[in-house]
């Protein structure tokens, strides 16, 4: 493995915890096991948030509608995908608390 590979990985590593913490603040590790909960659920729940945003509102249903009934349909659905979001997250952010 050579220098740069390893200043890349660092940096992956850096971003995607500098973007964890964003979402989950102020849920900030004071732990090592916090840190842990926090890669461990956090990553799966982000992930796992963004696939159910991109399935929801850009599936093939809400394409073949007029713009009126996709406002209609998409409004209700991004609220409660909103809603998901937040207790996913609440979640996460009780376990990195805790630990």
């Amino acid at each position: 493995m050579t220098l740069r590979n390893v200043l890349v990985a660092a940096g992956v590593l850096a971003f995607v915890l500098g973007v964890l913490l964003y979402l989950y603040f102020p849920a900030v590790p004071h732990s090592l096991l916090g840190w842990v909960a926090l890669v461990g659920l956090g990553l799966p729940v982000w992930v796992f948030l963004e696939w159910l945003g991109e399935a929801v509102l850009g599936s093939r249903f809400f394409a073949r509608r007029s713009s009126g009934f996709r406002i209609l349909l998409g409004v209700p659905a991004l609220i409660a995908l909103g809603a998901v979001a937040v207790v996913l997250m609440r979640f996460v952010q009780g376990i990195v608390l805790a630990a």
